[in-house]
């Protein structure tokens, strides 16, 4: 089973490169580019500027604010599943939060914190946190009544019921929301570079895009995918661990 998910993902990167270099070669290098153009420029970008530095910064201060929005959207999500109060107090804000555009309050944030670190931080967590929040809520309510009958016929209750019984549970659902956090952190990082700390990745990109260089903005991309795919992999992997069981959820 392994061996024929990873050819047939292997099998759909190629195709995908190699329709991506056919179309690619035929379309003026200002409206798109090749991967063999995109890993050149990939090169050029390591060896000519502080890319890799400016990398290394930009997954340092997601994973960071990535790891705030997680904790706070698991707490609150756990406590609105577990208290009626507090899902009735709190839900009319998630809901508005949830669909404010952030690209919108990044100036307000720049006003409020300043340009640079502590601005971009606010933006990457409240990029990730409602997606993450809302899952874990979801999966709480939606646990099977059984596990937490049966949990407690062992004896446990309080947090021990939570750590033991509930959080696993519910790890499917929280799982996803970490992964959809993923997506919108990485996104909130570099629209906050762009606009709010002016510099590094979210700054270059368009950059080239100003100076119509289609490779080196694709390579930034590309990269950035890439990272994302890898974390992704590991929370795959974690829950595989971790879980004794599994379950089949959606979130969003």
């Amino acid at each position: 089973m392994v061996n024929y998910k990873w050819t047939v993902r292997l099998a759909s990167v190629a195709a995908v490169l190699i329709s991506w270099q056919l179309v690619g070669q035929s379309v003026d290098p200002v409206l798109l580019s090749s991967p063999t153009m995109v890993l050149g420029a990939f090169v050029s970008l390591s060896e000519s500027t502080p890319f890799l530095s400016d990398l290394l910064s930009t997954i340092g201060d997601f994973l960071l604010g990535f790891a705030i929005a997680a904790v706070v959207g698991i707490l609150i999500g756990m406590a609105m599943a577990r208290w009626k109060t507090v899902e009735t107090a709190l839900d009319p804000y998630v809901s508005a939060l949830y669909s404010t555009p952030y690209v919108a309050l990044a100036p307000l944030f720049v006003i409020w914190l300043g340009l640079g670190f502590y601005s971009q931080l606010a933006v990457v967590i409240l990029s990730a946190v409602f997606v993450i929040l809302l899952n874990v809520f979801a999966g709480v309510k939606n646990l099977n009544k059984t596990f937490v009958e049966t949990g407690r016929a062992f004896g446990f209750k309080g947090f021990g019921l939570y750590r033991r019984v509930v959080l696993p549970g519910a790890l499917p659902y929280i799982i996803t929301g970490l992964r959809l956090g993923i997506g919108r952190g990485f996104v909130g990082i570099i629209v906050a570079e762009l606009l709010v700390r002016l510099d590094r990745l979210g700054f270059l990109m368009v950059y080239y895009a100003e100076l119509l260089q289609v490779s080196p903005g694709l390579a930034i991309a590309v990269t950035l995918g890439i990272i994302g795919l890898l974390m992704t992999e590991v929370l795959k992997r974690v829950e595989t661990r971790i879980s004794s069981w599994r379950i089949t959820a959606t979130g969003g």
